[in-house]
This record gives C-alpha cells, structure tokens and sequence, in this order.
C-alpha cells in the first residue's frame, strides 16, 4: 500500500467528483483520512460511507475552505483522531461564469476566496504539523483553463492560474522542511452528478468527446491515480509542477482539431464538412 502510515485531509470531498475519487483511492492505498465539504452537503457523508464501506477510516469536518476556522478543525480532527498529518488535497472551487466586466465585486472575490484562498489557508494550517511528522506531500487540484481559456472564463481561468503561482511558491519556501507541493491540471471530467445531462444532449456529448486525441474526457478516477502518484513517495523527487492530465486536450492547435485538410491527416471522420 502506498499509503500506509499516511493521514491526508482531502478538501471539497462531496461524492461523485475529483476529490470524493481521490479519498476513496488514498484510502484503498492504506491513508486514514480527514475529509472536507460544505456545510449541508449531502455528497460527503455518501463520501464517508462509501470509504467506510470498503474498511477505510475517515471523518468528516463540513465547511468552506475560505475560512481559517474551516482548516482549524481538519487539523485538529487529523491530530487528534490519528496524531499526525501527512497529506493535503485541496479540490474545493468555485466561479461565476460569466462576463468579466459583467460580474459583481463579490462574485470574483468569491471565485479567489474559495479557489486560491481556501488552497492558501490549507497550506498555512497544514504545513506546520506536516513538518512536525518529518515532512509531507500537497496536491492541488488546478486545471487546463488556468493554461488557455473560454468565454467567460475570467475569475475561473484567473483564479486557478493564481493557484499554479502558489503551488510553485510552497514548493520553493518548503522544500527544505520537507514539504513537495504540485497541482493537476485536469481537462474535462466527468462524474456522476454530469452523467445524465450529458446524456440528454447526445450531439454535446459527442462534441465534447471529439476535442480529445484519446476519444474521451476524463472520469474522476484518472485525477485521482495522478493524485495518488503525486501524493506517494514515488513522486519524491517531483515538486512545483503543474502536471497536465487532459487526455491530450492541450497538445493540438486549433486547426489540428477543425480545419478538414489537417483533420484528415489524423482523422477518418471530419467535424467541419467540405462545402459543396
């Protein structure tokens, strides 16, 4: 098991998503586990009981990450029901989609608050008992948006962009207490909560599926196998890196995927027809 001996607290943890596949996989590899979701979120106790079901141990401390009292309470769960901490996961995000110069004060203070500020607050509260225990791994979940963009991305694209920035910075203060820290830059992931809208919209479906080489999006658990790795020793000599795990998504031009006379080159079907 390779995570045998390791206590993590896993942040934005409500079942059907990155971070509820990334508790349960650390929990198959031997973590003992503190968990994270907001407060009425029916999702992380379905997370609970799904690790407990397979023999895991794991607690659950119901909060948002942009407030320190949040992080007070996982630590001091993580210490007092296991007596060290070893591992944080942040997942937790939030953004308002829409129009940068359309959105309100509140709604881009939200998207930093939560995104980056709840990552920041994680690592303040984490890395000192971390460095404690001899030292420790950080995961953040970032994604390619902070790399390119969409329409109407801004606070998103923005915020997990800021979020990249942090992982590089831990990495360079706290390397020499023993502390690595990197992030995942996931492209499209589909849970179960996606399921079924993705389903009711076949020809989106298929279009989302055509803009990766592989064939497919992601599904939580491929995010949670480079968690895994990241957050395990075998990863010990890999900090402050943003590792893209996006089928691909990220690596052709724009042309490669529409253009029909470089589409064909690859491709036996064409997105774009030939005009007649």
């Amino acid at each position: 098991m390779r995570l045998a001996g390791k206590v993590a607290i896993v942040a934005g943890a409500g079942w059907g998503g990155i971070g509820a596949a990334t508790a349960y996989r650390f929990a198959q590899e031997g973590a003992k586990l503190v968990i994270n979701a907001l407060e009425g979120e029916d999702r992380l106790q379905e997370t609970v009981a799904q690790i407990r079901a397979m023999g895991g141990q794991v607690e659950a401390v119901a909060g948002t990450v942009a407030e320190a009292n949040t992080w007070q309470k996982l630590v001091e769960t993580a210490l007092t029901r296991y007596g060290q901490l070893n591992i944080l996961m942040h997942n937790a995000a939030q953004a308002t989609i829409k129009p940068v110069i359309d959105m309100e004060q509140e709604e881009w203070r939200g998207s930093f608050d939560v995104t980056v500020g709840g990552p920041w607050l994680g690592a303040k509260h984490c890395i000192p008992p971390m460095i404690e225990a001899g030292g420790g791994a950080i995961v953040f979940t970032s994604t390619v948006n902070s790399l390119i963009t969409n329409p109407h991305f801004g606070a998103y694209s923005s915020s997990k962009a800021a979020l990249n920035g942090l992982t590089r910075s831990l990495a360079m203060e706290y390397g020499r207490s023993g502390i690595r820290c990197n992030a995942i830059a996931p492209g499209l992931i589909v849970g179960a909560r996606q399921e079924a809208a993705m389903a009711a919209d076949p020809l989106e479906d298929q279009m989302n599926r055509d803009c990766y080489p592989i064939g497919r999006y992601g599904r939580p658990e491929d995010i949670a196998n480079v968690a895994l790795f990241l957050a395990s020793d075998e990863a010990a000599f890999v900090t402050g890196t943003v590792l893209v795990a996006d089928g691909g998504l990220t690596l052709q031009s724009p042309e490669a995927l529409v253009r029909p006379s470089f589409r064909q080159r690859w491709r036996e079907d064409v997105l774009v027809p030939q005009p007649k």
